[in-house]
């Protein structure tokens, strides 16, 4: 694909700006159609991109590279609507969307892009002024703006709806919210504009899901405030709405990353840890039993030595999967580094259950990890050595007990691998 002819078809103007560390300013990126919208060159802004920079209105262009220069410093999105004037003298609203960068040696970018705004600027002031119904900003050409009342019927949906959802059959128009919104996030829809349109605490921004044409739920965040009726007009909530599906879905994997080990997916160590204390409190109060597996696999050093990490690590997820496979819903497997990992099973009332319980799952693991994997056209072999410490038989402390089950391991391994040993502590 040619990207440049992608880019210079699309709407507005996209760009890349750096600042050298000798605080010149130059586009590295600018879109052909700068000239037809901006007034200048995209050749003359690849060499110097004062004169674009220079005609910042004056009362804007302060804020404009004070507040850019801080979003790359801190890297992070930036936007603002700015005036600008052509050299012929006229003057438009433009909105910049980017995000900013400090490169190693004080560099600063910004990747964005620029839509013109004039009209909608225009449109905004004029309905504060007479209507007092847009007293938020619209952030961008994505974002939905809605009025609704205290009873939850929608009452203006801005045109755009039908495109961002696209939904061309349903009208949500004087309808309640609560036909669009997803059930599991109504409650706290409810209180958000409850507590807005009662002079309540002021709120962060709402959150939540709203279905698109596609069937698929897509997230939104809401910022609203309230507008009071005039005359016989009841007082309603002003909101711009926009969507945060992919914004959301990074914070979810990242939140996972930070739980999870990267490579396997089981849960890292950390919070095996958290749900271990846990289990101990709860069988310690209701005096029950658990037990905790730890397995190291025979034979893996020697894979991963003649055939490389990325065969050990493809080895090493198949292995995590087959211990899944092995483990009821109850169960709870970590990996904690290299080949080893551990499993904590679920409270039992007995001591007997609990031994009975975590050895028929090691076997099962045992028997699992004996057999062939399939790894990159390779057939490769390997075995566990698994021991099992039971509480309170062996330890009461979290600590303790995978101490316990790892000293049976090791005995495991004197006893000639592939093997399974319970605890003597």
């Amino acid at each position: 694909m040619d990207w440049h002819s992608f880019l210079n078809k699309l709407p507005g103007l996209t760009y890349q700006l750096i600042r050298e560390p000798n605080g010149h300013f130059r586009f590295t990126h600018i879109s052909a159609n700068v000239e037809e919208l901006l007034g200048f060159s995209a050749q003359q802004l690849l060499q110097d991109a004062g004169p674009l920079l220079d005609a910042i209105h004056p009362e804007d262009v302060e804020e404009v590279i004070e507040a850019s220069i801080l979003s790359a410093q801190q890297h992070s999105e930036w936007h603002h609507p700015f005036r600008f004037i052509r050299p012929d003298g006229t003057q438009l609203w433009l909105d910049a969307h980017d995000y900013g960068e400090e490169l190693d040696d004080g560099t600063l970018v910004w990747t964005g892009y620029i839509i013109e705004a004039t009209l909608r600027k225009q449109l905004e002031l004029d309905l504060i002024a007479s209507e007092q119904r847009f007293q938020t900003l619209v952030k961008s050409a994505s974002d939905i703006i809605f009025t609704v009342d205290a009873n939850g019927t929608i009452g203006y949906l801005s045109p755009n709806w039908r495109r961002i959802l696209g939904d061309e059959q349903s009208d949500p128009l004087h309808q309640s919210y609560t036909t669009i919104v997803h059930r599991e996030d109504l409650d706290n829809c409810n209180a958000f504009v409850q507590s807005i349109l009662n002079d309540g605490p002021s709120l962060e921004d709402l959150e939540f899901r709203v279905r698109h044409s596609d069937g698929e739920w897509h997230w939104y965040t809401c910022r609203a405030a309230k507008v009071d009726g005039r005359e016989n007009d009841s007082d309603y909530l002003l909101g711009i709405a926009r969507e945060i599906t992919e914004q959301r879905e990074q914070r979810e994997k990242m939140a996972r990353l930070a739980r999870h080990d990267m490579l396997t997916n089981l849960p890292n160590r950390a919070s095996f840890d958290e749900a271990f204390d846990l289990a101990l409190r709860n069988c310690e109060q209701r005096q029950h039993a658990l037990a905790v597996l730890f397995i190291d696999l025979d034979k893996f050093k020697p894979i991963n030595d003649k055939f490389g990490h990325s065969v050990g690590d493809q080895l090493l997820i198949h292995v995590a999967r087959r211990i899944k496979s092995c483990l009821r819903d109850s169960d709870l497997a970590c990996r904690i580094g290299g080949d080893e990992f551990l499993v904590l099973t679920e409270a039992h009332p007995e001591v007997e259950s609990a031994m009975t319980t975590a050895v028929a799952i090691a076997e099962r693991l045992r028997d699992e990890l004996a057999k062939p994997f399939a790894v990159e056209n390779l057939q490769l072999e390997i075995s566990a050595s698994i021991g099992v410490a039971i509480y309170p038989t062996h330890a009461t402390g979290a600590g303790d007990l995978v101490r316990c089950a790892d000293r049976a391991m090791y005995e495991a391994k004197q006893q000639g691998r592939n093997c399974i040993v319970v605890s003597q502590c």
